[in-house]
């Protein structure tokens, strides 16, 4: 170490020569795929630093951009909430003043998928909630999509539920377009028959179908179907009306089971102080991100 450290501060030119000369020989003597290696770990360890800057302030930029458009879309949602909120006590108030029963909030218990019964007439599926959890029959059961069957048999932990697509749970529609009534049966895989529908009656393609509410059982306005296929009946006074599911009932994980209807002002997420709170920070975060 001394030897070379007398050499770079007596000798410095040359000895910088003789090692870049020593360099090149060992250049000219070592393969060609060697070369390239050493080229691409000298290229890696002097670009590497500044790809990972590069790309630091791009991503900061574009998680920047992101946050403004979320933070105003948060303040959208929210604004569109007390508007819905304020249209939903007038409705209320209306519907008090004409002495309609007052609309209830869902309550729902979660629930995952533990075992299924597949067949082309009966499909059940089994999930991890029973009487221990206040599920009894009949009760709906719901997905992310829509309304999907009710309970028919419960055990301590685990119930039975059975599903639209079965050739013996119809459910009564409505379509929610032109309000009209019918009974809708499963035909095959997804596809389904809205019946009792006259051939005046107006439902056309593209229409979606929920729940009608009649008999107390299955809530009303939950989605089933979408109107697929619109033709005149054999006997000339009805419709055939075929609709199509865009629920995968064979690959459904999570449902909700309504265990009971309380007033929408004792629900969980309704609370107006912690709205208003809410609103103006968004409002004010979106104002900033303007």
């Amino acid at each position: 170490m001394q030897i070379i450290e007398q050499l770079f501060q007596r000798h410095r030119d040359k000895t910088t020569l003789g090692l870049l000369v020593i360099l090149s020989l060992i250049l000219l003597i070592i393969p060609q795929r060697a070369k390239f290696g050493m080229a691409k770990v000298a290229l890696n360890g002097l670009f590497l630093p500044v790809d990972r800057v590069t790309h630091f302030v791009e991503d900061f930029r574009e998680m920047r951009e992101e946050n403004r458009r979320l933070k105003r879309i948060a303040a959208s949602l929210l604004l569109e909430r007390e508007r819905l909120a304020q249209f939903r006590e007038e409705r209320e108030r209306l519907r008090r003043l004409a002495d309609f029963k007052e609309e209830q909030f869902l309550k729902l218990v979660p629930c995952e998928v533990i075992g299924r019964n597949l067949d082309r007439y009966q499909t059940m599926l089994v999930i991890d909630k029973g009487a221990r959890d206040s599920l009894r029959v009949r009760m709906p059961v719901l997905s992310y999509r829509g309304y999907v069957g009710r309970i028919i048999e419960v055990f301590g932990n685990s119930s039975w539920v059975q599903l639209i697509c079965s050739r013996n749970n119809p459910v009564s529609c409505i379509d929610k377009r032109s309000r009209v009534v019918g009974i809708l049966e499963w035909m095959h895989h997804s596809y389904f028959e809205l019946k009792n529908v006259g051939i005046v009656e107006d439902v056309a393609i593209g229409d979606t179908l929920i729940t009608s509410g009649f008999g107390g059982v299955v809530p009303k306005g939950f989605p089933v179907a979408v109107v697929s296929k619109v033709t005149h009946a054999i006997d000339g006074l009805s419709l055939r009306v075929e609709a199509k599911s865009y629920i995968k009932f064979r690959s459904l994980e999570e449902v909700f089971v309504v265990i009971d209807e309380i007033p929408w002002n004792q629900a969980i997420f309704y609370d107006m102080e912690d709205s208003l709170s809410v609103f103006g920070s968004a409002r004010k975060n979106a104002l900033y991100a303007r």
